[in-house]
């Protein structure tokens, strides 16, 4: 799912956490949560994957922590806490 998050001010360090959530690693390629550029009228968009692929792994809202690691270190944590939820709350409708 993409979202808009005008906000944002791309310094990516939620695509480290979350490359770090799932590998121990630092490998923001590995990561759930995509940060890209809006060519045409400035800005970002968020990218969270919804499936496991070869973009990254899909996004489990880290499930095994009291808050998703990207919202630890994100500026606009509530933004993304909402971004976050709606992707987890599909997923489980989706699998229902």
């Amino acid at each position: 799912m993409k979202f808009d998050m005008p906000t944002c001010g791309a310094c990516r360090t939620c695509e480290i956490a979350c490359s770090y959530h799932h590998t121990g690693e630092f490998v923001p390629s590995l990561s759930s949560i995509k940060i890209h550029e809006k060519k045409s009228c400035g800005g970002f968009t968020v990218e969270l994957l919804e499936e496991e692929g070869s973009q990254g792994k899909a996004c489990d809202g880290c499930a095994d922590q009291k808050e998703p690691l990207c919202m630890e270190v994100c500026k606009e944590k509530e933004a993304l806490g909402e971004m976050i939820n709606q992707v987890v709350q599909t997923k489980k409708q989706i699998s229902a």
